[in-house]
């Protein structure tokens, strides 16, 4: 038993060796061998100048290529033994059957294309592509607004929909008390309880919100509930109101005007990129995409043909409020090289970040390298790009050119807050617009009077203006008012020519009634009286038996 055992064990182990060296059917299974017998030795590839991913320069009479794209090459060639030569298109574009890089893989002048291309389905009955090699995340840049959306004033606390439904609440609350009183005065048949006016049951709502006093007081339940329902919601709002403000105005939460493709399309922001790439390509089409929205702003868009270095004419288009739309990773490098030339420059920190990157993404496709339909370079390139992936080649590739710290931030979060013109715009616009409002209920009230007193003068004189009252006057000297003291009987007065004349200066007791009974002197509220009929005709009274009495008698 034991020989048969150890047999046994011997043939597994001879089976197993030799199914190893000389493979199922008598050949070698050296795969790695079998890859390289289909490479040939020299590749042609073609690439196209989409820096930090790929690019082409001449040197020395020979196209050298640069960038993640030929990093992935130079390690593929020392794996598989092979060397390149680079065939560059007639445009750095995508293309078609007969221009760009889709030109020349349709036609098979080049073996592979060694760059990062969109994997988009319409491009597949040109070519065929690699394993995706990482994904595409088309964004925005554009220029750091000087204030955040959600706004840094007066009105940044709530959102558009909470100060709408505030005002409808401003508006709609008066006439509701004002319509419960009067309802309620009529069921009770007592008028005369809350005779309130609409204009003060409408001033009684504004005066609360501003928490100032009123000048109506309720009398019944029901519209002491109303009042209590409004001041509650008045001091809650109130309360709300304040500590946002607060919270805003000390560590403000910068944001965005925009954040999607939706908003780009609505807010009809004008646009710039890449000629030939993508986003051209997909437009172009018409078909139904996540680029559709799009198609509605066309005529706003505008294309860089410069790839080879189009860094000035990215940020100058950007300069003048419009959007370039492109990759993030490469809108991370533009950023980061101009903070670093900026800080060369030794500018401040607020001046150094002045474009910043829309957060979302308005379109997600993966990149790989081109094939020729029916390549057979494709198997064994896939195989090797699968490790480097999968490695993470191309993950820290792309990290090595930017820093650790994220550059220029949509929150820059500075730690020093002090308020600017920007945050009390809105109390300027609203003192302006009092004024404005002021005055022109004023004109409208002037000409209301102005008209009225001309039809008045109409009905009366006959013609609408009257100007006798503009006429100059000669001003006559004022007599010194010198009352009469008159003597009368009981029934009558005397002649106020012949009583006695005496300056007096004008007493202080002018409130005593005209119908008094006629008397030499007359006794009110315990005191003695002289009537005097001065210049005018006025009657008066000076009292007598007492020390003032002789300085309004004998007065100079």
């Amino acid at each position: 038993m034991p020989n048969f055992r150890q047999l046994l064990l011997g043939t597994l182990i001879f089976v197993t060796y030799h199914r190893t060296s000389y493979g199922q059917n008598g050949t070698t299974t050296d795969e790695p061998y079998s890859e390289q017998s289909t490479i040939p030795a020299e590749v042609k590839i073609t690439s196209w100048n989409d820096m930090p991913f790929s690019g082409l320069v001449m040197k020395n009479g020979t196209w050298v290529g640069k960038g993640y794209a030929f990093y992935l090459l130079r390690l593929l060639s020392s794996k598989l033994n092979f060397t390149y030569t680079i065939v560059p298109p007639n445009q750095h574009v995508l293309g078609n059957k007969r221009n760009g890089i889709l030109s020349l893989l349709y036609e098979k002048k080049v073996d592979m294309a060694v760059a990062f291309l969109p994997t988009l389905p319409e491009l597949r009955k040109f070519c065929t592509f690699s394993i995706a090699l990482d994904q595409s995340e088309l964004t925005a840049l554009m220029k750091r607004p000087q204030e955040s959306a959600t706004g840094s004033g007066l009105l940044a606390p709530f959102n558009q929909t909470v100060w709408l439904l505030v005002l409808a609440s401003v508006l709609s609350v008066g006439p509701i008390i004002y319509i419960f009183a009067t309802l309620r005065a009529k069921l009770w048949g007592d008028p005369d309880s809350e005779n309130y006016s609409l204009f003060s049951c409408v001033w009684f709502v504004y005066s609360s919100l501003l928490k100032q006093g009123t000048s109506i007081i309720a009398t019944t339940d029901s519209t002491r509930i109303l009042f209590a329902t409004w001041w509650i919601f008045i001091l809650i709002l109130t309360s709300f109101y304040t500590a946002n403000l607060t919270a805003f105005l000390t560590r403000p939460q910068f944001t965005l005007p925009i954040n999607s493709l939706n908003d780009i399309v609505r807010k009809g922001y004008r646009w710039v990129a890449h000629k030939g790439r993508t986003i051209e390509y997909l437009i172009s089409q018409y078909h139904p995409d996540e680029l559709t929205p799009l198609n509605s702003t066309r005529w706003k868009g505008h294309y860089i043909s410069a790839h080879e270095y189009p860094v000035r004419a990215i940020l100058n288009a950007v300069d003048k409020d419009k959007l370039f739309l492109a990759e993030t990773h490469y809108l991370q490098t533009l950023i980061f090289e101009d903070y670093v030339n900026k800080t060369r420059l030794r500018l401040e920190h607020q001046k150094k970040c002045t474009y910043v990157i829309m957060p979302n993404t308005i379109l997600v496709t993966s990149r790989a390298f081109a094939f020729p339909i029916g390549s057979s370079l494709e198997a064994p390139i896939n195989k090797e790009l699968m490790a480097l992936v999968e490695a993470g080649i191309i993950r820290r590739a792309k990290l090595r050119d930017l820093p650790l710290a994220e550059v220029c931030p949509v929150d820059l979060r500075s730690t020093e807050r002090q308020l600017t013109n920007s945050d009390l715009s809105l109390t300027y616009k609203v003192v302006a617009g009092g004024y404005v409002i002021a005055a022109v209920v004023f004109l409208v009230e002037l000409t209301i009077r102005c008209t009225t007193n001309c039809y008045k003068r109409r009905k009366t004189i006959g013609k609408c203006c009257d100007f006798s009252c503009c006429k100059s006057k000669r001003r006559q000297p004022k007599a010194a008012a010198t009352p009469e003291l008159v003597y009368i009987t009981k029934n009558r007065f005397f002649d106020s020519r012949n009583s006695l004349q005496k300056r007096s200066v004008r007493p202080l007791y002018q409130n005593v009634p005209h119908n008094i009974v006629q008397g030499k002197r007359h006794f009110i509220n315990g005191r003695d009286y002289y009537v005097v009929i001065d210049r005018g005709g006025d009657q008066r009274l000076i009292p007598i038996r007492t020390p003032s009495a002789f300085l309004f008698q004998y007065a100079a």
